[in-house]
This record gives C-alpha cells, sequence and structure tokens, in this order.
C-alpha cells in the first residue's frame, strides 16, 4: 500500500512562531551561507511535531531518538568543515574554541573535541564518510585524533583505516581500549614514558567543606583498579537487605571499613608524639553532658554565641573540620575505641555524668581516651565468639568495634550484655540510629541481639 503525505499550509500564527525561532537562533550571524536557513527552518518545524500520545507508546519515539542522535552527527560533521576552512583562512578573531564557547555556548571539553576533530579529519576522508553518514560521533574522532597525536602520518592512516570497519558499533569505552592498545604496540617507548608520568602524577589531597571532608585525588591505572576492587568487594559485603544505600554510600563506608580494619590489626605507625594513630575530637564537659541527657541545647543570643565561638573547649569539634560534630558523631566517638575522645574542663562544677565519670578517673589537665570504657581483650574474644562479628553485615571481629547499646556516656556498663560487635559503618549508623539493637531473652535460639531498621521519621538529627 501506497502512503502520501500532504504538508497543511501553516497558519499565520505557527509562521510567526518559527520565524521568531528562527530570527533567535541566527541571531548575531548575517554572513551565513543561505544552507544554514533551510536547516534552522526544519528544525523550528521539528518542535510542532507532536511526541505524545501513541507515538510515545510505541517504538516509533525511540526512532526518532535515534534518528535526531545521528542527525546531530551530520551537524557535528559540518561545523567541523566550517570550523577548519576558518582555521586555514585565519578567520577567527579569538580561536575555535572561544567562539564555540562564548557564541553557541558550548562546553569547554566540546569546544575541545571540535578543534581537535576538525584539524585532523581532513587527512582521513573515509572517516570524515562516515561521520558525515552519522556513523560516528564528534567523541569518536576527538578520540582517535587524540590518541594517534605524535604517530607518524603512514602510521596514523593505517590505524584509521584499520577501525573504519568496526568504529561504528564501538562503544567509546572500547574505542579508547582498542586505541590504547594499539598505540601502545606501535610506541612501546611511548608507554613507559606515559606509566612513568601516570606515576609521578599521583596525588590525594583533602578539604574541608562545611563539616565535610572532600577526597580529591588520582592514582595509576593498577593501583586505582586495586582500591575499587578492594571497596567494591568490601561494599558489597555490608550490603544489608532494607538499608537502601547508594552505590556511592556504600564506596564510601567501603573506604572507612578499609581505614578501621588497619587500625583494628595496629599496621598503623605512630604519630610523632609516639601514641597510636587516633583521630581526636574535643568536646567541653557541659556540652558532653547534655548530649549524654540527650537534651536540646538552649539558645543563645548572637553576641554570646559570637564569644563562645572564639573560646576553646565547647562544641564537639574535629581537628580537619571548621564546623561542629553533631550530636550522634560525638556519641558515637565516646563509644568507639578507633576514636579517642578529649573532653575538658570548661566549667567550675561538674554534676552531669560525663563530670561524675571523669571524678573517678585519675585527673589530669586533660582526660584522653578514657580506657575504662573500652572493652578488655578478653571480653573482645568473647564477643567475637558470641556476636562472630558485625551483628548486621557479618564483618569479621577483627575489623568490629565494641558498641555500648546502653550508652557509655549515659551510664552504660562496659559488660557483655550491653556490648556488641559492630564494623565501622553500621557503629556510625547505629549511633545515627538508623538501626536499633534489642537483646533477646535469654535462652532463645538464634543470635544475642535482634537487629531491626529503624523507621526514617525516627533517625536522629543533629539537634538531640
Amino acid at each position: 500500500m501506497t502512503m502520501t503525505t500532504f504538508r497543511m499550509p501553516e497558519d499565520t500564527s505557527t509562521a510567526g512562531r518559527h520565524s521568531e525561532q528562527i530570527d533567535e537562533v541566527l541571531a548575531g550571524t548575517p554572513l551565513r551561507s543561505p544552507g544554514i536557513d533551510d536547516v534552522a527552518r526544519s528544525t523550528a518545524e521539528l518542535a510542532d511535531v507532536p511526541v505524545v500520545g501513541e507515538l510515545a507508546a510505541s517504538a516509533g519515539v525511540v526512532d526518532d531518538v535515534v534518528a535526531l542522535a545521528r542527525l546531530r552527527h551530520v551537524i557535528d560533521a559540518e561545523i567541523s568543515r566550517r570550523v577548519y576552512a576558518a582555521d586555514n583562512a585565519d578567520a577567527w578573531s579569538t580561536t575555535a574554541r572561544s567562539t564555540l564557547q562564548d557564541r553557541a555556548h558550548w562546553s569547554g571539553s566540546a569546544a575541545d573535541a571540535m578543534a581537535v576533530a576538525a584539524r585532523f579529519v581532513p587527512d582521513h576522508p573515509d572517516l570524515m564518510s562516515l561521520w558525515q553518514r552519522g556513523r560516528v560521533s564528534l567523541d569518536a574522532v576527538a578520540a582517535i585524533a587524540r590518541a594517534t597525536r605524535g604517530l607518524p602520518h603512514r602510521e596514523v592512516g593505517q590505524l584509521v583505516n584499520a577501525l573504519l570497519p568496526s568504529l561504528p558499533t564501538l562503544s567509546m569505552r572500547h574505542l579508547r581500549i582498542a586505541l590504547a592498545r594499539a598505540v601502545d604496540l606501535l610506541r612501546p617507548e611511548d608507554g613507559a614514558e606515559r606509566e612513568q608520568r601516570d606515576y609521578d602524577s599521583r596525588y590525594l589531597v583533602f578539604s574541608d567543606c562545611h563539616g565535610n571532608t572532600l577526597l580529591q585525588g588520582q592514582l595509576p591505572g593498577v593501583d586505582g583498579a586495586a582500591l575499587q576492587a578492594a571497596l567494591t568487594a568490601l561494599a558489597e559485603s555490608l550490603r544489608v537487605e532494607g538499608d537502601s544505600l547508594t552505590k556511592g554510600q556504600r564506596q564510601a563506608d567501603a573506604l572507612m571499613a578499609l581505614v578501621n580494619r588497619a587500625a583494628a590489626h595496629g599496621d598503623l605507625p605512630a604519630t610523632t608524639s609516639g601514641l597510636p594513630v587516633a583521630a581526636t575530637i574535643t568536646v567541653g564537659i557541659s556540652e558532653a553532658d547534655r548530649i549524654a541527657s540527650w537534651s536540646r541545647r538552649a539558645g543563645v543570643s548572637l553576641r554570646d554565641a559570637a564569644a563562645a565561638g572564639q573560646r576553646p573547649a565547647g562544641l564537639g569539634e574535629a581537628p580537619t573540620s571548621s564546623a561542629t560534630l553533631g550530636d550522634a558523631a560525638v556519641r558515637f566517638a565516646l563509644c568507639s575505641g578507633t576514636w579517642t575522645g578529649v573532653i575538658v574542663d570548661d566549667r567550675a562544677h561538674l554534676a552531669g555524668p560525663i563530670a561524675a565519670a571523669l571524678a573517678t578517673t585519675a585527673t589530669a589537665p586533660l582526660a584522653v581516651g578514657r580506657r575504662t570504657r573500652l572493652a578488655t581483650p578478653a571480653q573482645r574474644t568473647a564477643l567475637a565468639l558470641r556476636d562472630g562479628g558485625c551483628v548486621i553485615c557479618n564483618r569479621p571481629p577483627a575489623e568490629c568495634q565494641t558498641h555500648h547499646v546502653v550508652p557509655w556516656s549515659a551510664g552504660g556498663s562496659t559488660d557483655l550484655e550491653n556490648l556488641a560487635l559492630l564494623c565501622w559503618a553500621h557503629h556510625r549508623a547505629v549511633d545515627l540510629n538508623r538501626w536499633t539493637l534489642t537483646r533477646r531473652d535469654r535462652g532463645s535460639p538464634g543470635r544475642y541481639w535482634s537487629v531491626t531498621p529503624t523507621p526514617r521519621h525516627l533517625w536522629r538529627s543533629r539537634i538531640a
């Protein structure tokens, strides 16, 4: 059956809208080629094609997406031809990159890719033909150009010709892999130099951002692969049904599990003071007492807040951050043996639970890590036998910390019936009330602790 398509005359309002759209797209380009107007007119008319109703529910809309994406490749190819011509004519007032960014609102990476591709593709007409037929993308052409930079022209041509048959079917990832392997085979000395450069460029830095620690860095390929493999395996082992964590959150928990494993095994070297490596928080006794009693912080005036902010030993703080710690973080630090809490006397009369506990401790200007709160080696052995590891995710005992189910700061005892093994990630989660531990009835079969997720609306906020 033959189908005939009739084009209805545009009504006045539609034609006017198209004209305004075309004028806006073409503004500031009075010397453009006449054919550009036809392209602009076609794209303006395309905006009136419906993409709702039956069309959206069929495969037709998917075909539309694919066809338009290929047309984008075709337009990119035509842009590259004109960028090359402008380069040869020295027609830029600045550069192709700047012009595309400033006047066409391209990103810097896209403008760079176009500049690189436009210089490369004229020497490879078969590659240009694929591009003009929508079979390869700007990203692919730019990747080939960058990967082959520095190779003799003859070798570049041979490599491009060898890739052409499979190029339309290669993903960008596989294209980059194929290019890297080919270049390494053609120029093995470049691979050795690159390996040295990659190793010398490794770095990892930390910065504070509103109470969070930002990590930024890069590692050579093999080092990065080793880190990813370790984090991926640990992240998967921390997975618990119903935790609703994202991949990024699991990776963050896995990184801290690695840190905790090294600390738990005693593999970290001593600090310059000769003490074991430990992160330190400071908190005033009055603030520690408030947190231990689960009280809300009283409001203060702006003047009092400004004055208190300049005094040491007040709110819970970590030395690497300019922000104060939340109550749950302070409770975690007071409970965990990996962190050494430093409690500073910031008032003359001590009456709260933290102050009372300090009164039974050997006097000192600073009470650093009250060892009476830590489980003894014998208790750790018993916990390992009883709990078998983290009571939530089953990480091995060596990677776990002892958690006071009734907080030590609230009078909880360091006895087996009040202790549970938790990995770093789930110790933090329990202190944020994401999970609840309840002791099962004596003589009940199964595990000592019953673990249940806490409904989200009952999670502890920053203010207790």
